[in-house]
């Protein structure tokens, strides 16, 4: 197999694996020529450009600036003219600029998933939308989806569904990796209605923001099978629910889990450990907002995620103006950051476990004994240490 161009999506957690990908080809075959699109690669694309033997990144969505860069390629056309890429040339970075965003996903065929879907596979991962329209100070998807929002046809989204289970029977789990897959309701409603119509009937899951919601799309959500909705919370703290700018507030969260009380949907609440201006304080009333929402809704075992530093957030430059981290960190192969411009990691895992030990605790010691047995013969290893973290 001798291809004249290999294409990596880089994302920054797997950025190291793209530097070895890279390599590896060129010591393979040096006439290949490389292209690189994704979010990393779309933040960072000067960076690449300048450390690393690749031919041109697509920034941004690029279904339709990669057959343009493709062919102006081959035709030995100017790319300066195609919009979304960047190149060198010369020895200088050129960037031609973003490129009009698509508001018609719908134009799209349906993905070719047979090299992802053998019978190990038992979770069918869809996106029946991209974007968000908010902008999370830890957040990157705003630099390419603009915080615009675009959904599919639900019909065609079930079109999708229902012809992955024809093909692939094993299926069990229908995963909606969208960003926020309840942000119009109507719209979740019809897809729901349009599933039970069908007669799929297959265990779903999704995430979602904590608002909109309504009583009706919760129980159309029911009746279409979602077993699980996972909002991200991230803290209960006002004041830094205030400064990350979720949009939310303490008592959006209230209203939600009260309108799903009652439904078989199990609601899973994400949380962030250290965002700037956590500490001691916030973290507690982080655990008192939980233990206070599980009073309506009791929770699965409680995870909380030390904040990860990503370029192209608003987390990023306030810890380059701490100089806790600058761009010449991507080019190392360390693994991303822990935001520690303000603790320690050893201080972020401890509030970490805090978090989690004191939220299932508070749903009786033999929920929380049932429920440590289950994780820690799932990954001995793995929840033994994290209980220690925590004493």
């Amino acid at each position: 197999f001798q291809p004249d161009f290999a294409g990596i999506s880089v994302l920054t957690m797997a950025r190291v694996s793209t530097y070895k990908a890279i390599n590896l080809i060129k010591k393979i075959n040096p006439k290949v020529k490389i292209i690189l699109g994704g979010m990393h690669a779309s933040l960072m694309y000067k960076q690449l450009l300048e450390n690393f033997p690749i031919e041109a990144i697509c920034v941004g969505e690029s279904e339709e600036s990669l057959p343009e860069l493709l062919n102006g390629i081959i035709k030995r056309k100017n790319l300066g003219k195609i919009k979304g890429i960047a190149f060198k040339k010369n020895n200088e970075i050129i960037y031609t600029g973003l490129r009009k965003i698509n508001m018609d996903l719908n134009k799209y065929p349906l993905p070719n998933l047979d090299q992802f879907m053998n019978k190990d596979h038992k979770v069918l991962r869809i996106l029946s939308s991209r974007g968000c329209p908010n902008k999370c100070s830890f957040c990157c998807l705003d630099s390419v989806s603009r915080r615009i929002w675009r959904p599919r046809d639900y019909k065609k989204v079930v079109d999708e569904i229902e012809q992955a289970i024809k093909k692939y029977p094993w299926i069990e789990t229908i995963e909606f990796n969208d960003d926020t897959v309840t942000l119009d309701n109507n719209r979740m409603i019809n897809l729901c209605k349009e599933i039970v119509k069908r007669g799929i009937k297959k265990e779903i899951t999704c995430q979602g923001r904590i608002k909109p919601v309504s009583k009706e799309m919760f129980e159309w959500m029911e009746k279409a099978g979602v077993v699980q909705l996972a909002f991200g919370i991230e803290t209960g703290s006002a004041k830094l629910l205030d400064s990350i700018h979720k949009g939310i507030t303490k008592k959006d969260c209230v209203e939600t889990f009260n309108l799903l009380k009652g439904h078989k949907i199990k609601a899973i609440k994400l949380l962030i450990v250290g965002l700037p201006g956590e500490n001691e304080e916030t973290v507690n009333e982080t655990i008192s907002f939980m233990k206070y929402l599980n009073k309506i809704i009791p929770t699965d075992f409680f995870t909380a995620t030390p904040l990860i530093v990503y370029p192209g957030t608003e987390v990023y430059e306030i810890a380059k103006q701490k100089g806790f981290i600058d761009d010449s960190f991507w080019l190392t192969h360390k693994q991303c950051p822990l935001y520690t411009a303000e603790h320690s990691e050893e201080w972020l895992r401890k509030m970490a476990n805090k978090m989690a030990l004191e939220c299932a605790l508070a749903q009786g010691k033999i929920y929380f004994l049932r429920r440590a047995i289950e994780k820690i013969v799932s990954n001995p290893k793995y929840y033994l240490k994290r209980i220690k973290q925590g004493l």
